[in-house]
């Protein structure tokens, strides 16, 4: 039996006048820098655990920057969870988080409690984290169950989930719980997107306190110790991996055996999940739709029961094509909502050349697409890093799109839904670069639409 009485240290909440005093008091008298980052970083962390979030909070600048970035940061397995991330998972599931660590005698006490702001909790999942030391440099967590400690193991920086989703199912499977983990990244990532005015100030916390030295348990990583060195940007990596076409389970393998790749490539779905998903809602007859959910879900004939964890794990058997992550933050299908609608609606009308011909048109930055004067977006011309992703990009652009096709086709043409003529009509828009050319009509309604 381990004890959970809380220590002996007393969180309390202070005003901006209050803090700026402890500050002043801390730095004068014991004339430490990083003394005060700690307080700093004691102050941010206490306000992501319990500052209450307001779902209908105005954002400032430009909408929901932050919170977008995060969502697509936490969707990637190579992202470590913090505090952060536990507060959001704690409001998105209905669930009481409390969090133990080890004192110096070896009792495990409590360092926080979170509760979600918006409901009752209907679940507890206590979380025993293990400090940055020779075994955990990164820090660790591992969950209690039954007052027992379960121990957590995470070939990447899952640590903080696969113990989070090891507390909500205690009796499933490592496989049943690996899904459940990049399941509760998705859910996270949605609820980003969702209400980003509710997530920013607390996403803006985390990132001051990420500047602070260190930021000791703060920000722990939280992941078992990695031997892979970390993949650095290149010109020549990027070449190496920008237009690779592959399902996104493999890309997940691949930034796990490669890690830091995801700092500058996403696993664009193309065409997007939530495309496919909708085809399905506005149309059930449609063959486009069905046959692409087949691939999505590995059934033939289709098993529909099966179609709600192609959104809850992120079309895992759909193919995706890897691209530079500064160029996918402005896709239209990254974007635009209505894109990804309009893109529905061809797929549940079993158009095919359209269909992919929108997908083309949605894998560009927006600044390629878009033909009016009255519109600003990212040019990526500010920073020679920026030109580099651009042009290995570009270059790349026209062959990994034939090979999206091609991909597409292999994998539909048993279902009669896609044919050669289909195959032939989109290779040939594509080598005459029809996804440029200003007087083509497709891509005059995409561009209608940013």
């Amino acid at each position: 039996m381990f004890s959970t009485k809380s220590s002996p240290v007393t969180l309390f909440h202070t005003s901006k006048a209050e803090n700026g005093f402890i500050g002043q008091y801390v730095k004068i008298g014991l004339k430490s820098d990083r003394t005060e980052e700690k307080l700093r970083a004691g102050q941010n962390n206490r306000y992501i655990a319990y500052m209450p979030g307001d779902m209908n909070k105005k954002i400032s600048g430009e909408p929901g920057t932050h919170s977008q970035l995060h969502a697509e940061k936490i969707r990637n397995p190579t992202t470590a969870g913090t505090i952060l991330d536990i507060r959001v998972l704690s409001e998105t599931t209905g669930t009481k988080v409390v969090i133990l660590t080890q004192d110096s005698h070896g009792k495990l006490t409590k360092m926080q409690e979170l509760n979600p702001d918006s409901k009752s909790a209907n679940q507890t999942v206590t979380l025993i984290y293990r400090p940055k030391s020779a075994q955990y440099p990164d820090g660790h967590y591992d969950v209690q169950i039954n007052n027992q400690i379960v121990s957590v193991t995470s070939d990447n920086k899952s640590c903080l989930f696969h113990a989070f989703a090891r507390g909500l199912k205690p009796e499933a499977s490592k496989e049943e719980i690996a899904l459940e983990a990049d399941r509760l990244r998705s859910v996270e990532a949605d609820t980003l997107l969702k209400y980003p005015g509710q997530w920013q100030p607390f996403i803006q916390r985390k990132e001051w306190t990420e500047a602070i030295r260190g930021g000791d348990w703060y920000m722990a990583e939280g992941a078992a110790r990695r031997q892979l060195e970390k993949m650095k940007e290149t010109k020549k990596v990027l070449k190496k991996e920008v237009g690779n076409v592959g399902k996104y389970k493999n890309w997940k393998q691949h930034s796990i055996k490669n890690p830091g790749i995801g700092q500058f490539i996403n696993a664009d779905h193309q065409p997007p999940v939530k495309s496919i998903l909708e085809a399905r809602k506005l149309n059930q007859n449609s063959k486009l739709a069905e046959a692409m959910l087949e691939v999505a879900t590995k059934s033939s004939p289709l098993d529909t029961s099966l179609i709600d964890n192609v959104e809850k794990y992120h079309g895992l058997d759909l193919p995706t094509v890897y691209v530079p992550k500064e160029m996918h933050r402005e896709f239209p299908s990254t974007i635009s909502k209505s894109f990804r609608t309009n893109l529905a609606t061809a797929i549940k009308d079993d158009d095919v050349v359209t269909t992919f011909k929108w997908t083309i048109l949605g894998a560009m930055p927006r600044s390629l697409v878009y033909d009016g004067n009255d519109k600003t977006f990212k040019n990526f011309k500010n920073s020679q890093k920026s030109q580099a992703r651009l042009s290995v990009f570009q270059e790349s652009f026209q062959e990994h799109s034939k090979k999206m096709v091609e991909t597409w086709y292999t994998l539909l043409k048993d279902t009669g839904v896609m044919n050669n003529n289909d195959v032939d009509t989109l290779i040939e828009w594509i080598n005459k670069e029809g996804y440029l050319d200003q007087n083509d009509p497709d891509r005059n309604k995409v561009s209608s639409l940013l």
